[in-house]
């Protein structure tokens, strides 16, 4: 009878102990099951979050496209920081009526006007449109630029009698703001006839290098 009640004993301490093991393996499966779908499903999360991260890259790639296309180029100045301080200058005096020997706002002729308009950037000019024809470099009308000089022959004159500043030059058409007898510190064009017939040179007197 002892010897069969410690086999039966043994028999138990079997079962139960196969038992135990099982349940320890049910357990580390039923663990690294929910292991994996926790890191499957983070890297489901992580996929979702680079799929919405890759589309507004995509998006803002787009947007940065479509300006490019649609923005026009910045065009570079035409002229430099003096000249644009001068034709500023110059544009301010419009209005200003013409008169002979005059050189302030209550009157100007055409020599007056430029000479107090470069006056103000300290470069010095003669009181004459005859004098100043002599300064600085004659270029040619291709060559001409905004703050040049232009100068005429006017009203049948065998000399220079009159002076301008170039404020556009637009292919073979130039501008120029003057002191006319007519109108006063006024803008006027080389395609009128009147300025196209007296026209002979134009003059630069300052180095746009420098200034």
């Amino acid at each position: 009878m002892r010897n069969i009640a410690l086999t039966l004993i043994s028999l138990f301490t079997v079962c139960l102990s196969s038992e135990v093991t099982a349940q320890s393996q049910t357990r580390r499966v039923t663990t690294v099951t929910k292991s994996s779908i926790k890191q499957q499903r983070t890297q489901t999360n992580l996929t979702k979050e680079e799929q919405a991260i890759a589309e507004i890259n995509a998006r803002l790639n787009a947007i940065d496209e479509a300006e490019e296309k649609t923005s026009k180029p910045v065009e570079p100045k035409a002229y430099c920081y003096m000249t644009e301080q001068l034709l500023n200058v110059a544009n301010d005096y419009q209005g200003v009526r013409y008169r002979w020997g005059g050189m302030s706002r209550s009157g100007m002729d055409c020599s007056g006007f430029v000479k107090t308009a470069f006056d103000q950037f300290s470069i010095g000019l003669p009181r004459t449109s005859r004098e100043m024809a002599s300064r600085g470099e004659k270029i040619s009308k291709s060559e001409a630029k905004p703050g040049d000089l232009i100068f005429f022959k006017n009203g049948g004159s065998r000399v220079i009698n009159h002076v301008g500043i170039i404020i556009e030059v637009n292919e073979d058409e130039i501008k120029f703001i003057h002191s006319a007898t007519s109108s006063g510190v006024s803008i006027n064009s080389t395609k009128e006839p009147y300025y196209s017939r007296g026209f002979v040179q134009i003059n630069r007197v300052y180095d746009r290098q420098v200034l």
